[in-house]
């Protein structure tokens, strides 16, 4: 296990985040780093935008999903790595509206 995953798993637990969230947003995690090949903390704003847009769009993730991926990567970055989570980058996947 690598110490950011440790540090992250520690901080989870914490905070008393359920088991099955903890897998959640360390897979969240690990999925950013293997699409950048690269730490997430090393990671840009710019490419955590186009991240999102790419599970959006691209993957069509299920809005919840995406939120839980968003709220992985913002967990990582504000608690474990004391870093400020950029203004600008609000993750909103709207809802699909399925017509009977």
């Amino acid at each position: 296990m690598t110490s950011l995953r440790q540090q992250m798993t520690d901080e989870m637990q914490l905070r008393g985040l359920a088991s099955r969230t903890q897998q959640s947003y360390l897979n969240a995690v690990r999925q950013l780093a293997e699409y950048y090949h690269k730490p997430p903390d090393q990671i840009s704003e710019e490419e955590l935008r186009a991240y999102f847009l790419h599970l959006m769009k691209e993957k069509q993730l299920s809005p919840s999903s995406c939120r839980v991926a968003h709220y992985a990567i913002r967990f990582l970055y504000v608690h474990t790595l004391g870093q400020r989570w950029p203004d600008g980058l609000v993750v909103r996947p709207q809802m699909s509206i399925y017509t009977l």
